[in-house]
């Protein structure tokens, strides 16, 4: 969490945004922001804003600017790891999968959305990960089970198939 003390106009955007006033927001804090580039709570802020604005490719920009300048802040990889998800970029969602575990901000809905996404891009070993991660964390997944004997069974056709 970042020590800095939000200037006006970033509050003004924050209470806007909980209302409902996503544009207004985003563009109050696209002013702060020329004027304080290296703030990354608000660049954190933009970018959630805009995924709200289901502008998540932007704010997979804005959230990767953000992590450059505060990379130990674990609600700023949360939030990328949501942008990615939202733009099925399971991949890189991944890959802060770890570091999510490491600050105790891992949760099964996120493994479960990126397995779904991988199951739809065929990429099963990846898929099983996710499940299997899933279910280490939360045993007690009932639909969870059969969803993995499905990709185990896939996987396996596929390496008998090459």
């Amino acid at each position: 969490m970042s020590t800095q003390i939000r200037s006006q106009s970033h509050e003004k955007a924050i209470s806007l945004a909980e209302t409902g006033k996503h544009q207004e927001a985003f563009d109050i804090l696209e002013t702060h922001l020329q004027q304080s580039p290296q703030d990354s709570e608000a660049i954190n802020d933009a970018g959630v804003i805009l995924h709200c604005l289901d502008r998540s490719s932007d704010a997979v920009d804005y959230l990767q600017r953000a992590r450059s300048l505060d990379g130990n802040n674990p609600e700023i990889t949360w939030n990328l790891v949501e942008a990615y998800l939202a733009e099925a970029r399971a991949d890189e969602a991944k890959a802060l999968l770890g570091e999510m575990e490491h600050s105790e901000t891992i949760h099964i809905e996120i493994l479960n959305r990126a397995a779904d996404i991988f199951i739809n891009e065929n990429k099963l070993t990846d898929a099983l990960e996710m499940l299997e991660w899933s279910l280490r964390l939360q045993p007690k997944q009932e639909i969870l089970e059969p969803i993995c004997v499905v990709v185990r069974h896939k996987l396996n056709e596929q390496l008998l198939a090459s």
